[in-house]
C-alpha cells in the first residue's frame, strides 16, 4: 500500500448507553468488542472494534443517555456513525499547513486550534490526547476531524488478546462514505482533496492510510456523495463505513435502525 500522509485514525458509531454496557447481538455476532472507559468531560464513554490495520471503530454513548449530557456537544444527534478521525505519523497536525491549503482550496473550511482530550480505562490509565476539530461553518461529519496522541498509541488502541479477530472477518477499514445535499458536494471535494494531500481516485474520493499496513495494493478512500432524499427528520450528512472482510461472500451488509438513527456498514472483499 502507497505511504500516504494522512491516515484513517477511527470511526465514531453514537448509540444509547445501554448498547454500551451489553451490547446488542447485531454488535457481538459480528465484532469483537473491548474495553473502553469514561472521557474526561464526564458525558460519554466507550468500547472500541479494533481491527488489523491499526483503524477502530469507536461505540460511543451519552453516560445513562442524560439529556443534560447531550446539550452543547458536537455528537448530540440521531444514532448512528456520526464522525470519523485522521491522523498523522506525526504527533501533531500540521495547523498552519492545514489552515493555508484549506484557504487555497475556496471550500469555506477551516478547523478550530488543538484541544487537549482524554479518559481513563477500566484499569484506571490515563490516556491523554489533541484532537482539532472543524470549525461550525460546516456540519459535524462532512469533514474529518484530527487525533493526535500525548500518551503512546498503543494504550489507546491496544492490540491484544485477538481482539482484531472479529466474527464477521473484518480486517481493516476499506473507506467511509460521505453523503451531502448536492449543494455541498464539491465544497466538501475540495476541502478533503485540501485535508488528504492525496490525489483523486475516482471521482468526488481520495485515497489514505491507515496505521499499519496490511498487504493491501490501494488504502481505504474518503468519498463524497450526493444524498438524493432528505426528508425533515434526517442529519444533513449521512455517513457509511466500508470495511474490508475475505469473508464477504454470503456477508449481509449492517443496516440498523436506532430510534430516528441507522448504522449502515458495507463488507468488501
Amino acid at each position: 500500500m502507497p505511504r500516504s500522509l494522512t491516515q484513517l485514525d477511527h470511526i465514531v458509531l453514537l448509540l444509547p448507553h445501554q448498547d454500551i454496557v451489553n451490547p446488542p447481538d447485531w454488535i457481538t455476532k459480528n465484532f469483537t468488542v473491548s474495553a473502553g472507559g469514561k472521557h474526561a468531560d464526564g458525558k460519554t464513554e466507550n468500547r472500541l472494534i479494533m481491527f488489523k490495520d491499526g483503524t477502530y471503530l469507536e461505540l460511543i454513548a451519552f453516560i445513562n443517555d442524560d439529556p443534560e449530557k447531550r446539550k452543547g456537544h458536537w455528537w448530540d444527534r440521531a444514532c448512528g456513525i456520526v464522525d470519523f478521525a485522521l491522523t498523522t505519523r506525526s504527533t501533531d497536525v500540521d495547523f498552519a499547513g492545514l489552515q493555508s491549503r484549506l484557504e487555497d482550496s475556496g471550500s469555506d473550511i477551516r478547523y478550530k486550534q488543538p484541544i487537549e482530550g482524554g479518559r481513563v480505562t477500566d484499569k484506571r490509565k490515563e490516556l491523554k490526547w489533541k484532537v482539532t476539530f472543524p470549525e461550525d461553518t460546516v456540519t459535524r461529519g462532512m469533514v474529518p476531524f484530527w487525533c493526535h496522541d500525548v500518551t503512546p498509541r498503543e494504550w489507546r488502541v491496544p492490540a491484544i488478546d485477538g481482539n482484531t479477530h472479529h466474527p464477521c472477518g473484518a480486517m481493516g477499514i476499506d473507506g467511509v462514505v460521505i453523503e451531502v445535499a448536492n449543494g455541498q458536494v464539491s465544497r466538501i471535494d475540495r476541502a478533503l482533496g485540501a485535508i488528504t494531500q492525496e490525489q483523486r481516485k475516482g471521482k468526488n474520493a481520495f485515497s489514505t492510510g491507515t496505521p499499519f499496513d496490511i498487504g493491501r495494493t490501494q488504502g481505504p478512500t474518503i468519498e463524497v456523495r450526493e444524498r438524493h432524499s432528505i426528508g425533515k427528520t434526517d442529519e444533513e450528512v449521512r455517513l457509511t463505513l466500508v470495511l474490508q472482510s475475505p469473508a464477504k461472500n454470503g456477508l449481509p451488509d449492517i443496516e440498523q435502525k436506532i430510534g430516528d438513527g441507522k448504522v449502515i456498514i458495507q463488507f468488501v472483499k
